[in-house]
């Protein structure tokens, strides 16, 4: 069987940004991972309708459903702890198919934060990142032994991040999405600095300035997921980001064996 894992930094990145390539995995019944880098909290006393641990819980409601449509099958859920690199990660896991969403809960950038702890991490190889569920703390070493151990784990045929060049985009990406396409980058990366899995990156934010490029039914099962989600998340408007169900842009592969250095002009 087919098998992907997708690395995103919030949930919704795969949603918006990914599909409906994801969502395509999905239907033809493939073994899916997505993996949740942050946990795409917001501070609290800051004024937001949810926040913490709150408004991350509702976001992980709002993936499930998405996928259970996505899947056409209940929207039931097996949760199962992995160890990974020495760490326990939370998994939920559809019922009845190869979905599977893992989340690392990393303290996200947003509201008067505007830097976050993934990018913490890769600028800062001894900063310290707190999930903010209260499990163990990261550094960036034992952030990516646990993505590489994942990837051991799900066995994929090739992996999905969001652009680890999205900081250099005349729209630039969110720091969280650059930052977590780069740590998984790390990861899929071997001793020679060479792909390990071959690894597609995807645009974010500046898909928005771009012509439509998808249409038909497949746009459609993007909007329908993109709905079962947004109902769930009490930031989002009724209409937001409808304007890219039609557009999803894959820029960049990287084949196993390919060469891969992080960019050196990241910043925030």
């Amino acid at each position: 069987m087919t098998t992907t894992v997708s690395f995103v930094a919030h949930p919704d990145d795969d949603l918006l940004f990914m599909s409906p390539d994801v969502l395509s995995d999905v239907r033809a019944g493939f073994g899916v991972w997505v993996v949740y880098l942050s946990a795409g909290d917001l501070p609290c006393g800051e004024g937001f309708r949810a926040c913490g641990m709150e408004y991350a819980d509702m976001r992980i409601h709002g993936e499930r459903a998405a996928y259970a449509r996505a899947a056409n099958v209940a929207n039931r859920w097996t949760f199962e702890e992995l160890s990974l690199g020495g760490h326990r990660v939370a998994t939920n896991t559809l019922d009845g198919t190869g979905v599977r969403l893992a989340f690392m809960f990393i303290h996200a950038a947003g509201g008067s934060d505007q830097v976050g702890d993934l990018a913490r991490m890769v600028l800062d190889g001894g900063f310290q990142a707190r999930p903010i569920d209260g499990r163990a703390p990261y550094t960036r070493d034992s952030f990516l032994g646990v993505l590489r151990d994942l990837l051991r784990r799900a066995g994929p045929d090739y992996v999905r991040t969001l652009s680890t060049v999205g900081h250099r985009e005349g729209d630039r990406d969110h720091v969280d999405h650059t930052a977590a396409a780069i740590l998984a980058a790390l990861a899929d990366r071997d001793e020679h600095g060479r792909t390990w899995i071959r690894r597609d990156e995807y645009d974010g934010y500046v898909i928005r300035q771009r012509p439509e490029n998808w249409s038909g039914f497949w746009r459609d099962e993007k909007a329908a997921a993109w709905r079962e989600y947004r109902r769930h998340d009490p930031e989002l408007g009724p209409n937001d980001w409808d304007e890219v169900m039609e557009r999803q842009y894959r820029q960049r592969v990287f084949e196993a064996g390919d060469p891969w250095t992080p960019p050196d002009d990241f910043s925030v």
